[in-house]
């Protein structure tokens, strides 16, 4: 890890591996902590603003410049529709962003349990073949969704 070069009283500048963030050291507490807040406030403004029609967020890159959709399209009206209390029609938008929203809050959780000390259950080690696995899912997917063929066009937002 990088360190400061504040003399005696070096402390470490790292987020992750050697990415230091404005010469600020941020413990693990800390950083959750700003994750947490971050969250929060993202998610009040993401349940009040619908992203289907209000104009506010930006479309998505892929999208602007290839009219295809990419594997992330339709990921925030989903956030949107699971926020508000309606995980069917978030399925709809992007399905593989709802299911791996429970993965996502276990791997963060026990995040949170260690940075505080606090008991965490082991972690969870996902063999090669299952990450493989996994990332021909998604380009399976990305290509399907893309398909304007019955019964294709469900996948698409």
């Amino acid at each position: 890890m990088a360190m400061a070069s504040a003399g005696p009283l070096a402390t470490r500048v790292t987020v992750g591996p050697l990415l230091p963030v404005m010469g600020v050291s941020l413990s693990a507490r800390a950083k959750c902590l700003l994750l947490v807040a971050v969250g929060i406030i993202g998610g009040a403004v993401l349940y009040n603003v619908d992203p289907r029609n209000s104009g506010t967020y930006p479309i998505c890159p892929f999208f602007g410049l290839t009219g295809c959709f990419c594997p992330g399209c339709g990921t925030l009206r989903a956030l949107h529709l699971l926020l508000n209390g309606n995980p069917l029609a978030a399925m709809g938008y992007n399905p593989f962003a709802v299911l791996s929203l429970p993965f996502i809050a276990y791997s963060f959780l026990t995040g949170a349990l260690r940075a505080f000390a606090l008991p965490a259950p082991s972690p969870v080690f996902v063999r090669a073949g299952w990450i493989w696995g996994l990332l021909g899912a998604v380009l399976t997917f990305w290509a399907l969704r893309n398909v304007p063929l019955a019964p294709f066009t469900v996948l698409a937002p």
